[in-house]
């Protein structure tokens, strides 16, 4: 069972995204605080899936292909919202959408060729800058519900997503020469 732990928490984040959906669209100041939570606490799973793998020793070829899958799935599905909401551009959308699945042919590709890819120095910045925007335009969703509503939410919210889009660029030219990349 103690392998599974951080497999299990990369799954987590696949199966409770609905939850994290479902909440933000309520519309309410509780639910979004809610939301906010459900989303911190799926993106500390993030991290901590790769320590308890490093620290005990349980890094697998699954847990290497499972946690960037997780990862894509749980952010993409939060990009969904915002684009269905209007405050991220289709643009910013497919950027981030093409390099994800870039990365998974890479991966795919990698295990063709009997090797795991793991994640690079790009990657794991490209995952932070994702989850330090979701989670700051959520809490603009809370913040919407307050006094504090006069501020300029809209370009915080653009400038943090334009940021994450300018790292997930940078992240596909830095996994692109794996395409080439043998045993």
């Amino acid at each position: 069972m103690k392998k599974q732990i951080p497999n299990l928490l990369s799954v987590s984040r696949i199966v409770l995204s609905p939850l994290v959906i479902f909440l933000y669209f309520y519309n309410s100041f509780i639910t979004s605080i809610l939301a906010l939570i459900f989303l911190i606490v799926l993106e500390i799973t993030d991290a901590l899936d790769g320590i308890a793998a490093r620290k005990f020793n349980l890094v697998s070829d699954l847990g290497k292909v499972l946690d960037p899958f997780a990862d894509t799935v749980f952010h993409i599905t939060m990009f969904t919202i915002f684009l269905s909401e209007g405050s991220m551009p289709i643009w910013m959308f497919i950027i981030s959408l093409y390099r994800d699945m870039f990365s998974m042919f890479i991966r795919i590709l990698g295990g063709l060729r009997g090797f795991a890819v793991a994640a690079k120095f790009s990657g794991k910045l490209k995952t932070a800058s994702r989850a330090a925007a979701v989670i700051i335009i959520f809490l603009i969703k809370v913040l919407k519900f307050t006094s504090l509503n006069y501020l300029p939410f809209d370009k915080i919210t653009y400038y943090s997503l334009l940021i994450v889009t300018v790292i997930t660029i940078y992240s596909f030219f830095d996994y692109l020469p794996l395409i080439t990349k043998k045993k």
